[in-house]
């Protein structure tokens, strides 16, 4: 019972540091002259998925020590990206169509299936080695890298910098936003540790743990920070967390796990969970692409895409 009460008390934390974060990234991001879709996929990329970091982390210290945790990073890496780029964007999407400039849909578009693909093809031999892992921490240095000349560019064609001497970085936002991260980080792991105690008790493999569980309480923070920012408008930082977070999931939190200790990937993974992943992805990209908006009715098929995914799971796929 006590597991349970704290639990419940983690997710009201959890909301209650999204609102934080939100309001001062967006003042953030004014004061900045930073897009909201690049504070989106950088600062609380990996501000929502320190959950998913902490987890490659440790699970990789673990798996040095001799404990193979293998299992349940994969499956968390798996079910967090599945959670992320397909629930929550369907949720968001429900709240509020969700519009797409031209020039950013291809850059997003590209990493986010080039991240998949190289999931997908690294795993096929079931073992994602270290200098594999260093590969994916590479990769996602390039994707900031891409990020920085975007809003750069952004900045010029819209002369921000004219607006910029107008306006001052305030400090108690920049301490509003670090707070707010503590938060969700301290509530995340307390979500996930009582979470498996609870779930331990139905005796399920370490890897469906890793991917309905982990991968869905590692997610509460991009799903909060997401509806609150689509319910405030601010639908370029939803959807820039939802990429974000979905690269970090795979280049930092599994990719930085994978260069200190490497992972085993399991055979059920390599043939159901990961394919579907990537399948799931190319839908998403394709939606976004082909009108450069995702509206309720594309909406509702990913979170029937979604729904197909959990149903397969259940029947022990």
């Amino acid at each position: 019972m006590s597991s349970l009460i704290i639990f419940l008390l983690s997710l009201v934390a959890l909301w209650f540091g999204a609102s934080l974060i939100t309001r001062a990234a967006l003042r953030l991001a004014k004061s900045w002259g930073m897009s909201e879709g690049f504070i989106g996929m950088t600062v609380l990329a990996l501000g929502t998925s320190f959950p998913e970091i902490t987890i490659g982390f440790t699970g990789a210290l673990q798996k040095l020590a001799g404990q193979n945790t293998s299992g349940i990073v994969v499956g968390n890496a798996i079910g967090a990206s599945m959670n992320q780029l397909i629930l929550i964007v369907a949720i968001a999407g429900l709240i509020k169509t969700i519009k797409f400039r031209k020039d950013n849909v291809f850059f997003d578009s590209t990493f986010v299936i080039a991240t998949m693909t190289a999931f997908y093809l690294t795993s096929r031999d079931g073992l994602i080695s270290r200098s594999e892992g260093m590969v994916f921490i590479l990769f996602y240095l390039l994707y900031i890298t891409f990020l920085s000349r975007q809003n750069f560019l952004e900045k010029l064609s819209s002369k921000i910098k004219q607006k910029l001497s107008k306006k001052r970085v305030r400090l108690a936002d920049i301490l509003w936003l670090v707070l707010g991260l503590i938060i969700i980080a301290k509530s995340s792991q307390l979500v996930l540790a009582h979470g498996v105690l609870l779930a331990s008790q139905f005796g399920v493999s370490e890897a469906t743990i890793g991917i309905l569980l982990l991968g869905f309480g590692a997610s509460l923070p991009e799903l909060v920070v997401s509806i609150n920012a689509a319910l405030k408008g601010a639908v370029s930082l939803s959807l820039g967390n939802l990429i974000g977070g979905t690269i970090v999931n795979i280049c930092v939190a599994m990719g930085l796990g994978a260069a200190i200790a490497g992972w085993e990937v399991d055979r059920g993974l390599l043939q159901f969970d990961i394919p579907y992943l990537l399948f799931s992805s190319v839908i998403v990209v394709l939606f976004i692409a082909s009108r450069n908006k995702l509206d309720r009715k594309e909406s509702l098929l990913l979170l029937s895409l979604y729904l197909v995914y959990l149903s397969l799971k259940a029947m022990g796929l």
